[in-house]
């Protein structure tokens, strides 16, 4: 088996890849196919992963958590304390959809009556 390596996620990007800063000062290639429960990595998330050599250089396998918590929920409970849910955000924009609507109403329609 690999030796275990700890390290600091220096960025991920939307495309599903990023690098790895080992606390042995090499960059690792880290890809969203070799992160365990397939979760997305923030910068500055700390990891414990395997390492390979390949032709382009040092790649990241079996990424983790430093501390063993499965992915999936420290990114949910970390999405939750940083911001708003999707759900929240979708909530927040009907309703202002319906004020405007009924602002709309009342200052076209009503003053047309009068």
């Amino acid at each position: 088996m690999a030796k275990k390596i700890k390290g600091v996620v220096a960025q991920f990007g939307t495309k599903g890849y990023g690098f790895i800063t080992g606390d042995d000062n090499e960059k690792y290639f880290v890809h969203q196919k070799n992160i365990f429960n397939k979760s997305r990595l923030k910068a500055g998330t700390r990891v414990v992963f395997g390492a390979e050599e390949s032709e382009k250089g040092l790649v990241a396998i079996n990424v983790e958590l430093e501390d063993g918590t499965k992915m999936a929920k420290v990114t949910k409970g970390a999405n939750a304390s940083n911001g708003l849910s999707d759900g929240t955000i979708k909530a927040a924009l009907t309703i202002l959809f319906v004020a405007q609507a009924v602002v709309i109403y009342k200052v076209f329609f009503t003053s047309v009556a009068s």
